[in-house]
């Protein structure tokens, strides 16, 4: 557990090191590039597919290290007394039930430690995710600037328009919300699959079918 805890704090400062020195963000990338330029890049020549993969690599690992550290099940557990716990406190609150107020803060303590679990948990994989996603986007940056420019292949279509520059920007460069779009809604997806996976082995060691039985 130290030796985690001190890999996270490294890999958090080194993330923050990254983004403030531009030039070690590239290192990372030139280290990068030689993994992701044969396995995604296809010399250039199809651009919207890399930065797919490039999307799809990064959400799936980001979101095996949150299932990783998120117990999904008590999460799920804490949401359900938490919400019933202040429904009785707004009640308690709107009647003047001084006595009930303070029985629910004394229950309360019994779930404190529980919620404090479940909202520190997306925290312990921010390093992980944070330092992938810079290496990734610095990537996929200098290979737009420079394979794609190279090859002048920075155009691209898209439902909603033939040419699309890929660095053209009004907040952000239109790669970036082009990896947005495709990696955001595969992430929920993985997210979600990784859910179902976690509740279904619970209740297959519990003996609880997942689907209702008839004359259940």
């Amino acid at each position: 557990m130290s030796f985690s805890r001190f890999l996270m704090i490294f890999l958090f400062l080194l993330a923050l090191y990254a983004l403030i020195d531009p030039q070690v963000g590239l290192g990372f990338a030139g280290v990068a590039n030689f993994a992701f330029a044969p396995l995604i890049g296809f010399g250039g020549t199809l651009p919207v597919l890399t930065i797919l993969l490039a999307g799809m690599l990064t959400t799936t690992i980001s979101s095996i290290i949150r299932d990783h550290y998120t117990n999904w099940v008590k999460m799920a557990r804490t949401q359900k007394i938490m919400a019933a716990w202040r429904k009785e406190q707004m009640e308690a609150i709107r009647k003047g039930q001084q006595t009930k107020l303070e029985k629910l803060k004394e229950a309360q303590q019994g779930f404190l430690k529980d919620s404090m679990e479940v909202q520190m948990a997306p925290m312990k994989s921010t390093a992980w995710t944070m330092f992938m996603f810079i290496v990734v986007f610095t990537w996929l940056r200098l290979f737009v600037d420079i394979t794609l420019g190279n090859l002048g292949n920075q155009w691209i279509a898209v439902p909603w328009s033939t040419h699309v520059f890929l660095n053209s920007a009004v907040v952000f460069p239109s790669w970036v919300l082009l990896y947005s779009l495709l990696a955001i809604p595969f992430g929920q997806i993985v997210i979600r699959l990784l859910k179902y996976v976690r509740f279904k082995r619970r209740l297959d060691t519990m003996g609880v079918p997942l689907q209702p039985q008839d004359g259940a």
